[in-house]
């Protein structure tokens, strides 16, 4: 029986189906959605069939489930600890492979979103799909002017169908985490939010045309990286016209052609690009599945598609790439330091077990190479120890995990002796150049210049406050578990010095008006009373300075 709410039924009634039709009606059991099977079931008679071909058949089903299916099962497809192999690829199709939608109803789009027929926008237009996606369809034209482009349509309807998809599957997901082994696993909430957060991006196209001009602006100084660019006032929520680069996708390109190309050097590019992004610019492109990277005239890689590009905080921007050098050095247990900084505990959080399997995982990394030192598996199997452990991760990491898995792919393929955590350890300097330049900006200046007016300001009335308490004996302080003895000791180091600090401040006055009076006596060109008193300030002074900087320390 669904114990679920009316408004969600629908939804949760089919993927009941889905889960007991592909072997997981213990779940769908578990949550309620439905009564105990016995095992005369199609997933129990579909035994003799192969693992691939059950695959492809659960890609088919989520296909027909929507949109938030389709990109939950895209995102999924990156878990390797949580699908096996034969799910990857085939959840992988799902990438740039769906149904595609008629012609006639693009046509009406373009219409209404800019206000012309493609007749009168293009030269010519494909009638004919060059790609379609779970969001998105695109086709070859060519503007009035020569120029080739791409139109990328938003699917009819999608944006309401997203909405109420995202809406039942975070109660799902809460159930689940709730009230099952995989749950806490997996966290089904964060792979959820991420969803939620790519399909806000992907959804608005003028938001996408965004990206494209930001991307390609950071990575301007990248000769081998190139990022298409919308057309001028030809942009809308709904269509996305862009310049159009030609070349195969990477993955797809024969090992002679390859073979006369410096793959290394473009390898050692894009991965230089992709740090840039997620390390200092805060911004970078998190699709970059082998459809989206391709072989531009010969010797560059095209990135495309700017719908899921995730911005990071500076601050999370900075727990990433502190990260990342932890991985790269082998230091699991900073790592875990780390990701306890940045992700939410939940009751019963071991922070001892969770460094101690991190440090396992870091260390099972491997020598350095991508085909052994994984950045995104070991940002997955991260994000398991984690969420098994009550530590849970920003969703933004799920999809850093996921650019980078997706990204090895096409590396592996340039040049499988790629050293990540040479590159990774060389952008240390250009991490510290980038927090100098943000702690030294005019805004940070400036807002340190407000905070010490502030302070200036209020010092002297709460000085003031503090010595009218202590004059009527009303001043407390409010002290847990320390030793008395130590405390009254420091006090009175405390007062020693204040009232050493005052005989100082006094003699160097009394001096500065000394130094008025006509004397005969006189000390190197002072009278003598004013240079003693100076010299007295000066020595106690620094035996202050001492005391301070050095004795304390020690």
């Amino acid at each position: 029986m669904l114990t679920t709410l009316p408004s969600d039924s629908l939804h949760y009634a089919k993927l009941s189906v889905l889960l007991w039709k592909h072997g997981r009606r213990d779940i769908a059991e578990k949550l309620g959605w439905t009564e105990k099977l016995d095992d005369d079931t199609p997933s129990a008679r579909r035994s003799s069939a192969t693992a691939r071909e059950a695959a492809e058949e659960c890609a088919r089903d989520i296909e027909q489930l929507g949109t938030a299916y389709i990109k939950l099962a895209q995102i999924a497809s990156t878990r390797h600890d949580m699908l096996p192999p034969e799910y990857v690829d085939a959840f992988g199709r799902l990438q740039d492979d769906v149904e595609p939608v008629p012609v006639e109803e693009l046509e009406s789009i373009l219409e209404d979103g800019l206000g012309a027929k493609p007749s009168v926008l293009f030269r010519s237009f494909d009638r004919s799909p060059l790609a379609t996606a779970s969001i998105g369809q695109v086709h070859r034209a060519v503007l009035r002017d020569g120029r080739e482009v791409v139109v990328k349509f938003r699917r009819p309807g999608i944006e309401q169908q997203a909405t109420e998809q995202i809406a039942s599957l975070k109660r799902l997901a809460a159930t689940i985490d709730d009230k099952t082994e995989i749950g806490r696993q997996v966290r089904f909430r964060s792979l959820v939010g991420a969803v939620e957060y790519a399909l806000s991006r992907e959804l608005d196209y003028r938001q996408e045309a965004n990206h494209l001009q930001h991307l390609a602006e950071n990575l301007k100084s990248f000769r081998r990286i190139r990022v298409p660019q919308p057309i001028a006032q030809m942009v809308c929520s709904d269509v996305l016209v862009m310049e159009y680069l030609r070349g195969p996708a990477i993955n797809a390109v024969s090992g002679v052609v390859l073979n006369e190309l410096d793959t290394s050097g473009l390898a050692d590019e894009l991965v230089r690009a992709y740090l840039q992004q997620i390390l200092i610019d805060g911004l970078f492109h998190a699709d970059p599945h082998p459809g989206n990277l391709i072989l531009h005239d010969g010797n560059q890689i095209g990135l495309l598609d700017g719908g899921m590009v995730v911005n990071l905080p500076p601050m999370l921007r900075r727990e990433i790439a502190a990260l990342l050098l932890a991985f790269s050095a082998g230091e699991g247990e900073r790592a875990a330091t780390i990701a306890s900084r940045i992700g939410q505990t939940e009751t019963g959080f071991d922070a001892k077990a969770f460094r101690t399997a991190a440090s396992r995982v870091v260390a099972a990394a491997g020598d350095g190479a991508f085909d052994s030192m994984s950045l995104g598996r070991t940002l997955v199997e991260f994000l398991k120890i984690s969420g098994e452990h009550g530590l849970i991760l920003p969703f933004e990491m799920i999809l850093l995990s996921k650019a980078f898995l997706q990204l090895e792919t096409t590396l592996a393929r340039l040049n499988p002796d790629q050293d990540a955590k040479a590159i990774i350890r060389g952008y240390t300097f250009e991490l510290l150049v980038d927090r100098a330049k943000e702690q030294l900006s005019v805004g940070q200046i400036a807002a340190a210049a407000l905070d010490s007016a502030t302070l200036a300001s209020n010092l002297p009335a709460r000085l003031n406050e503090i010595t009218r308490l202590a004059a009527e004996n009303q001043l407390r302080l409010d002290i847990d578990a320390i030793d008395e003895a130590a405390l009254i000791a420091g006090l009175g180091k405390i007062a020693n010095r204040i009232t050493s600090g005052l005989i100082v401040a006094a003699m160097i006055v009394a001096a500065s008006l000394i130094m008025r009076m006509q004397t005969g006596a006189q000390l190197f060109g002072y009278p003598v009373l004013a240079t003693v008193f100076f010299l007295i300030a000066a020595v106690i002074g620094l035996v202050l300075l001492y005391k301070a900087t050095i004795k304390d320390e020690r």
